[in-house]
């Protein structure tokens, strides 16, 4: 089989591009994408913005118009594929030749229209809560529906997703968890603080976990980077309790993750997180928001669920974790299962079984 993959539109690396990275290496595939900014292209995709029509090429920007760019994207000026793999929500609604398998890696239906819809519309301003957003989000989920149909197979990222993609597109899927390299992390003695790795949005929560540890008077350093960024540094920078790094090297989040005494993961019921996953490589244990994937694999053996809503329950359990004992160990063992040898060994397996039964199909 001749496999490419295509990844959706982006403007900063998160778990999404890291994960086309990871496939792209596993079927020694090229990755193409469309990059709107070519100075954060640190993974090397292949930009094919330049293969996009006049209207595409100006619209490309607005995220709202990426239906349409994708839609005009022909996999043939790229290669005589047999598979493709599509990999971000709105890269899924490519149109390939009836004779090519279109594989798509969902890391979750979209969450603004489906999941997080009244979360998202409550939070904006009066004309956009009450008049632009229920009239334009209804045109969207239309949209979605009916490009849906474009994708012959899907993999879902985890339990919490494929049960998403069957609720509100009515689609089934393999679970496929996104890898870590295991042998990357390793174990420190912990030092005396707590943190958090993510973007900066709110939906993955920095300030509740800020306030939590500021509440329980411990040290959190805050890596990651988005909109969030200045309002936190404005409001806690010169705060004892914390350090708020920004956007750091993969090494040094390596070495954070290591020397850590836990990590602090309050995000609203996220798809998947690869950073639970990356804490107990490195030996440390989880305070996790009690919503999405985090409760599948947290348990009292590797740290601690609550609602992390509500800065005050984050603080009650730093300090019953500061109580407890965690076996590095054993946490190291558990994360093994995610290590990207079985990623790639489970890709495949079902790559090739989809494609015999898909070759059947369009002969």
């Amino acid at each position: 089989m001749k496999i490419a993959v295509f990844h959706e539109s982006f403007g900063e690396i998160g778990g999404g591009e890291i994960l086309a990275s990871y496939l792209g290496r596993a079927l020694n595939s090229k990755v193409y994408s469309i990059v709107k900014d070519e100075n954060i292209n640190t993974l090397g995709f292949e930009d094919i913005s330049q293969h996009l029509p006049l209207v595409a090429k100006i619209l490309r920007r607005f995220r709202s118009f990426d239906y349409l760019t994708w839609s005009n994207v022909d996999v043939r000026d790229f290669g005589d594929y047999d598979v493709v793999i599509t990999s971000g929500l709105t890269a899924r609604v490519l149109i390939t030749p009836d004779d090519v398998m279109h594989v798509h890696y969902n890391h979750s239906p979209a969450r603004w229209l489906y999941d997080l819809w009244h979360h998202r519309r409550k939070s904006k301003g009066w004309l956009k809560r009450n008049v632009l957003l229920p009239l334009a989000s209804e045109f969207f989920r239309i949209w979605d529906t009916a490009v849906d149909k474009r994708v012959d197979y899907y993999f879902s990222n985890s339990p919490v997703t494929k049960r998403r993609l069957w609720k509100y597109l009515k689609r089934d899927s393999v679970v496929l968890y996104p890898p870590i390299e295991f042998d990357k992390y390793k174990c420190k003695n912990s030092e005396d603080f707590y943190l958090f790795v993510g973007r900066l949005w709110h939906e993955k929560r920095p300030e509740e976990a800020i306030r939590g540890c500021i509440k329980a008077k411990k040290k959190i350093v805050v890596i990651g980077s988005g909109y969030l960024e200045k309002y936190l540094r404005d409001k806690y920078g010169k705060n004892p309790y914390v350090e708020i790094k920004g956007f750091v090297s993969e090494e040094e989040k390596v070495d954070l993750l290591a020397s850590c005494k836990a990590v602090i993961y309050p995000c609203i019921a996220e798809d998947f997180g690869i950073v639970p996953i990356e804490a107990f490589a490195s030996g440390k244990p989880v305070i996790a928001d009690n919503s999405g994937f985090p409760p599948y694999v947290v348990n009292e053996e590797r740290g601690i669920i609550t609602d992390c809503s509500n800065p005050d329950n984050i603080a009650k359990a730093i300090e019953e974790l500061e109580k407890k004992k965690y076996d590095p160990d054993k946490i190291r063992e558990f994360a093994k299962q995610f290590d990207f040898s079985v990623f790639k060994e489970n890709l495949w397996y079902w790559l090739k079984r989809w494609y015999d039964e898909f070759s059947q199909n369009v002969r």
